[in-house]
Formats: structure tokens, sequence, C-alpha cells
């Protein structure tokens, strides 16, 4: 449930499609293989499809500015349902810092109808990969820890977006909310997904659900769009 955000135009939020059927919350998060597009804060977003768990699944890479691949957070839709399964951060030599395995896997609806809020609640498994030192050690070792999230997601609608140049003409509009964590209470977000693209806005709110503007990161221009 984490971040993904200048030069745009948006429309408000509409509950109802219009001419053309507005796309479900399903096929907002789906993604499309190959797509990439960078963003107002200088990283890149990438669509791909790998395994993860044994399956092959469909995930976004984060790539920082400069070029180091972050990390990549996987998803699997299926079954009327939208299954977020983990994450996978990454050393700047691209070896595995640590590994991220939701259980069971936290589901959204692919239907959900605006105004509806689901919470979302999973064990998240972390396995760090720990590298030898010089002259300390010659062995890779694992560690595990497990922690419990507690999320609530709202779908708040539709909404039209123009950004890097594209018309996104309805956009899924989100806010989320940490109900069981640290942050609990503290601040939420408003996520912004399109079909095929998968988020491309992000606004974070305050502990009052105000917008804080200097930290919005959307979408600036597609690289490639397959």
């Amino acid at each position: 449930m984490k971040a993904v955000w200048c030069g745009m135009a948006a429309a408000s939020v509409f509950a109802a499609a219009s001419v053309q059927a507005a796309p479900t919350v399903g096929e907002c998060m789906e993604l499309t293989t190959g797509i990439k597009f960078s963003k107002n804060n200088g990283d890149a977003q990438v669509n791909v499809e790998e395994m993860f768990e044994g399956k092959k699944q469909k995930g976004t890479q984060l790539i920082l500015d400069g070029g180091v691949l972050l990390a990549t957070s996987y998803q699997d839709i299926r079954d009327g349902q939208v299954f977020l399964t983990g994450a996978i951060h990454y050393n700047e030599d691209g070896t595995v810092r640590s590994k991220n395995a939701y259980t069971p896997q936290s589901a959204i609806p692919a239907n959900m109808r605006p105004g509806q809020e689901v919470r979302v609640q999973f064990t998240d498994t972390r396995t760090d990969t720990h590298y030898p030192l010089a002259g300390l050690s010659d062995k890779i070792t694992t560690s595990t820890r497990t922690d419990k999230r507690d999320f609530s997601i709202t779908f708040l609608g539709w909404e039209r977006l123009e950004l890097g140049g594209r018309r996104f003409p309805d956009a899924c509009k989100f806010e989320l909310r940490d109900v069981g964590g640290k942050s609990k209470g503290k601040s939420g977000e408003y996520v912004w997904y399109a079909q095929g693209y998968g988020a491309i806005m992000t606004d974070k709110l305050d502990k009052d659900g105000d917008v804080q503007p200097a930290y919005r990161i959307a979408l600036t221009k597609i690289i490639s769009a397959p």
C-alpha cells in the first residue's frame, strides 16, 4: 500500500459512467507488461511479468532517479478479486535485499462500487538477505520476521486526468488509510489507477484528511506503451 505522482488537469470525480462504460476496479488495476513512465520526482515505473513465489505474476518496478531498481510490487487478478501478493526490494547492485510475502493474500473486490470501503488484512512475512562482509564471513544468510497489516481502502469513483500528454478519461480513485499499524489514524493517501498503467498519481493526506500538495507524485512522461 505504498505511494506512487505535475502539469496535470483533473475534473471532478464522477460516480457513474458517461457514454462509454467506465472500467471496473479490477480493470483499472490491470497492468500491461512493458509500459514505462517517468514521474515528477525523477523516478520511473515499469510494468513487468515475472516469477514470484513460484507463480508468474504481474508487477510494478520502481526505478530511482539514476537508474537503480529499488523494488518490485506484485499482484494477481483472478476470481473477481485483485490480490496483493508481495514485494521484493533490491540492493544497488541488483541483488535481493528483502522479500515480503503476504498471507493469506490480501484481496480487493474487482467490482467495488463508488463509496465502498473494504478492509485489507494480512500477515507480511519479510525475509532479509545478509551478504558476507569481507574478512568476517563467506556465507549468505537470511532472517525472517512477520508483521500484521491492516488497511482501509475506499473506492471514490472515476476521475478524468491529463498527465504526460495523455488523457486518462476514467482513472479509478482510491483513499488508503493504515488502520492497524504504527501510523494508525495519522495519515492516508489518494491513489489514482489507470487501466494498463497502474498507479499514475498519488496525493498524501495529513491526519485531518487534507491534501499535502508538496508530496504529490504523478506521471509526467510516457516512455513506452506497447
